[in-house]
């Protein structure tokens, strides 16, 4: 794609008039989650977003983060009309050097593992496939079909305390926590026993109340994750189904047994950055 003087159009920042083009290429991601609405993109997504401009509206947007030293592909969506001509390739080189120039030495994003296309690209600049994540819908009947939650549990809030040791013991991305802690919409929750507060790898979870999802979800064991699940059933009050997006081999067919859902699959994806071409 090429601008009347022959140039490929450069990556903007974005601006609160790009909702609407937002919200029509946020659709093409083929997620159940409803575009985030006018004022979570005035308040947090569209000082983080970027768009190149086309013929008929946006041809292309990314919404990213940075994670101390990560550079974090949230969102990238080429518009239908405009595939196949370089266009992923040219906004992914340009959010390179965005991260680059804020301090980043590496980078991430989460793709579906049938989009071939987009892993090709993703692994073509340096990204190598991580864990795979599935997103189940369940219901509080599933709760049954797992074991049960060891006594005097407890779920709580994080707090800061706790970012170094939730990160460590689950593996997390530096400064996932730090950022999540800031927003409204996250709730983030750990799970603690009274008799060994400082025990971190029992688990913790992101609730995110206006989605009805928690993500991710981490359990030390499906009875661990009973407790973070029913105690999530009670924060979101009324609900009758949440999804949870998780990776751990061992609750999964459990969940399957339950007869929860599965409506999404995702794979993490992460290297170094590029160097400056």
């Amino acid at each position: 794609m090429r601008d009347a003087h022959g140039e490929a159009p450069e990556l903007r920042p974005g601006r609160v008039e790009d909702h609407a083009d937002f919200v029509r290429l946020f659709a093409e991601l083929g997620v159940e989650d409803p575009p985030p609405p006018l004022d979570v993109w005035v308040s947090d997504l569209v000082k983080r977003a970027f768009f190149v401009d086309g013929p008929e509206g946006a041809a292309a947007y990314a919404v990213v983060d940075v994670l101390e030293e990560t550079g974090y592909v949230v969102n990238l969506v080429v518009a239908p009309g405009q595939r196949g001509k370089g266009l992923g390739r040219k906004v992914m080189r340009e959010l390179a050097s965005h991260f680059r120039a804020r301090g980043c030495r590496e980078w991430m994003l989460y793709v579906k593992p049938d989009n071939v296309s987009a892993r090709t690209l993703y692994s073509s600049m340096g990204m190598e496939a991580g864990r795979l994540e599935t997103t189940w819908r369940l219901s509080w009947h599933h709760l049954e079909a797992l074991p049960l939650a060891p006594d005097g549990l407890e779920v709580v809030p994080v707090t800061e305390p706790d970012f170094a040791p939730l990160t460590r013991a689950f593996g997390l991305v530096p400064g996932k926590l730090a950022r999540f802690a800031t927003q409204a919409t996250h709730r983030l929750r750990r799970l603690v026993d009274p008799e060994h507060p400082e025990l971190a790898e029992l688990g913790w979870m992101d609730v995110r109340p206006l989605a009805r999802v928690l993500v991710p979800f981490f359990a030390a064991t499906p009875a661990h994750a009973s407790a973070l699940l029913e105690a999530a059933f009670l924060e979101l009050g009324g609900t009758e189904e949440l999804r949870v997006v998780t990776g751990d081999s061992v609750l999964e067919p459990l969940l399957h047994e339950a007869g929860a859902r599965v409506v999404l699959r995702t794979l993490a994806m992460r290297g170094p950055l590029p160097s400056p071409q």
